[in-house]
Order: C-alpha cells, then sequence, then structure tokens
C-alpha cells in the first residue's frame, strides 16, 4: 500500500513552483510565516497550456504539409475555437451528466464554481461547434474534426497525470502492492475531516472582508457506497465560526487501498490512443476516419479503464455499467455510423482546397483567375480575331 503525496508529505501542493527563502520550490505549499510568492499556476494549468501550444504548432505543421486542408489564416481560427468549445463544453458536461441539480439549481456555479470538467462534454460540444465553424470556413465538418482528435489522446495523458497529483477521480479498492490511499474529497474537491466522534465534515473555505482566508466546517456525510476508515494527520478548524477560539479537532479522512486509475487512464485513453492515432493518421485517405477510428477506440479503451474507477459519488451504476461507460459505449455505436456514412459518401482529403503552397487544388485567391478561366479568355479572344 502505498500513501498519496497529501498524505504523506504535509507541504505537498499542486502549485507548479513557489518562490520562499531566496530559492525556487517545486510542488510544494509555502510554510505558516514564511513570506513568499507562489506562482498561480498549479498542475491543470500547465497541462492545459501545453495542450494549447503543442496544439498551435502541429496544426500549423499539418497545414505546411498539406494534411490540414484550410487558409493559413483559419489555422489559428481552428485552434481557438475548439478550446472555446472544450472550455464550455466541459462545464456543461459537468453539469448536465453528473452534478445537474447541483449546478442548475444555482446557475451562476457554472461559472464561479471551477470545480472540474468533463472529456464527454468536451467531445460533444466540440462536434456541435465545429459544424456551426466548418459551415463558416467552407470545409467539411469531419476534416477539421479529425484535426482535433489527436490532441485529446495527447491532452489526457497530462490531464491525468494532473488528476492524480491532484488526488481526484481514484479508481476501486484494491490489494495489489502499488494500490494507494487518498484524501477523501466533498463538491468541489473541499477536504473531508472527521473528529473525534467520527462526524464527518467538509473544509470549507471562506474570504473575510479584510481579504484573508478563514476556515469553518459544515457537517457532510460521504456518499460513496463503501466505509472510509479515519486515520492522518490532525488538524484544526474552526466550526461553524471564524473565532479562533472555536475549534473542533478534526483529522484527515482517507480512503481505503485503491487503484491509481488516473494513471491506468493516461496510459489507455491517453498513450494507446495516441499510438493508434498517429498510425491511422499517416494512413488516412478520406475525411472522417480518424474521427471514426477516435470515437471507437476512445470508447472502447473509456470502458475498460472505468472498471477499475470509482463511479462518481451518488451516481452508481446503470445496467452494471457507470455513467462514464454509458458514455463511451454511445461513442462506439457514433464511430460506426461515421464509417457507414464514410463508406457511402466518401471525401478525399487531397480534393479540398487549401492555399498551403506547392499542394493542389489551391484556394482560389479574391479576383484571381484560374489557369482554366485564363486558357478561355484567350480562346474566345483569338475567335474574336477571327471574326473581324
Amino acid at each position: 500500500m502505498i500513501d498519496h503525496p497529501y498524505i504523506s508529505d504535509p507541504n505537498y501542493s499542486t502549485t507548479v513552483m513557489s518562490w520562499y527563502d531566496g530559492a525556487p520550490h517545486f510542488f510544494s505549499s509555502v510554510p505558516d510565516g514564511v513570506e513568499g510568492w507562489s506562482a498561480p499556476i498549479n498542475v491543470f494549468h500547465l497541462a492545459y497550456g501545453t495542450i494549447f501550444i503543442v496544439a498551435i504548432v502541429m496544426c500549423h505543421v499539418w497545414w505546411k504539409r498539406g494534411s490540414f486542408r484550410v487558409r493559413k489564416r483559419q489555422v489559428l481560427d481552428s485552434v481557438l475555437v475548439a478550446v472555446a468549445a472544450i472550455v464550455i463544453g466541459g462545464r456543461l458536461g459537468e453539469a448536465i451528466f453528473y452534478q445537474p441539480e447541483y449546478y442548475f439549481s444555482q446557475p451562476m456555479r457554472l461559472l464561479t464554481n471551477a470545480s472540474g470538467f468533463t472529456i464527454h462534454g468536451m467531445i460533444l460540444f466540440t462536434i456541435i461547434v465545429f459544424w456551426f465553424w466548418a459551415r463558416w470556413i467552407k470545409r467539411p465538418w469531419f476534416h477539421l474534426l479529425d484535426q482535433s482528435v489527436i490532441f485529446v489522446a495527447f491532452g489526457t495523458i497530462l490531464g491525468r497525470i494532473a488528476n492524480f497529483m491532484s488526488a481526484d477521480l481514484w479508481g476501486r479498492e484494491s490489494d495489489l502492492p502499488w494500490a494507494m490511499r487518498f484524501p477523501l474529497r466533498g463538491p468541489l474537491f473541499r477536504k473531508i475531516v472527521a473528529n473525534p466522534g467520527d462526524e464527518t465534515f467538509m473544509v470549507v473555505t471562506d474570504q473575510l472582508p479584510d481579504g484573508t482566508e478563514a476556515y469553518h466546517l459544515e457537517p457532510w456525510t460521504p456518499d460513496q457506497g463503501y466505509e472510509i476508515p479515519k486515520d492522518g494527520v490532525f488538524y484544526d478548524y474552526p466550526l461553524h465560526s471564524h473565532d479562533s477560539s472555536v475549534h473542533e479537532i478534526a483529522r484527515q479522512v482517507l480512503t481505503t487501498p485503491r487503484h491509481p486509475s488516473q494513471l491506468y487512464q493516461a496510459i489507455t485513453e491517453g498513450v494507446i490512443l495516441l499510438v493508434i492515432l498517429i498510425l491511422v493518421r499517416r494512413k488516412a485517405t478520406k475525411v472522417g476516419q480518424l474521427s471514426g477510428w477516435f470515437l471507437i477506440s476512445y470508447g472502447v479503451l473509456r470502458t475498460v479503464a472505468e472498471f477499475f474507477r470509482q463511479p462518481e459519488p451518488g451516481l452508481g451504476y446503470l445496467l452494471g455499467l457507470t455513467r462514464g461507460q454509458l458514455l463511451s459505449l454511445s461513442m462506439v455505436i457514433g464511430g460506426v455510423i461515421l464509417f457507414g456514412f464514410i463508406k457511402r459518401k466518401p471525401i478525399l482529403i487531397d480534393t479540398i482546397p487549401t492555399d498551403a503552397p506547392g499542394f493542389t487544388p489551391q484556394v482560389e485567391k479574391p479576383n484571381a483567375q484560374s489557369p482554366a478561366d485564363v486558357e478561355s479568355k484567350e480562346a474566345g479572344s483569338a475567335t474574336t480575331q477571327q471574326a473581324e
């Protein structure tokens, strides 16, 4: 059994870098009483920023190679459209698929409570938004989606590693040697603690009028469907009050040893999927082939990985499957349907216009004449001269 760093290291933090005592410190919190500067970048910010930069670079490379067939100025625009779709879709998907009552009872929580994103929401909303974007720039819908799927796989690697480092989305119980204990989390990833009477509470951070932070405890009963042993480090938190003289001795609540399923998903839905998509991209000649392979491969790999991942609190199982598995299997069905459309009405990638140098057909520039038009005009002029 292994303890997550949040348990074994009191100074562990997902802040990428902090600076105090005249030196940089990585993935550690600033000790109390020490004046220091902490970078406002955590592991998720680093992951998303890396994905964004890689997407811009690779899309320009594909444009030059002629595999991403749009105008040069539309390369960056397409990436930005995808980013907007991912952010909005990820939040809406989290609300619709996993926590509808929590978010839609107070819709402003969608903007103010950055508690998570769901990849199924990201994928679905990107598909919808790209339909409109494809019509706007007059390119095949799935040609644009074909460019995005590799970044989903690459992003999954970084995203799941960030999930592991932040100790969320852990797996089901296990007795394997690498099984890990994680600190239990409540809504918005709040820490869960217990008092000597084994009552459980959620630690809530409040912003005080003077700009400082304070904590209070709210009674909270874990809804996970299994027993939780109470062990770990002791903390002092104010109970129902910000008065420092009112304290409750509380201890961190830990899970039983569990699969580090975040790493399993980084390997299956990340590394393995990325290798599959890279190989398919090298051979793909028709629009939609890459998207079809992505939908089927991701759906199958995610369904397998979900057998090791703990279902979301309160959701449980439907027909013996988790919510994530049901959504993933729907992706497999979508991929099969897409291959059916490709077979009936194939669109060759090489026939899509581009303004990348050295490739045909070229995108016609405004007021420019094609070689066929010039030839026709010259023939017409010659005929006129003969007539005269």
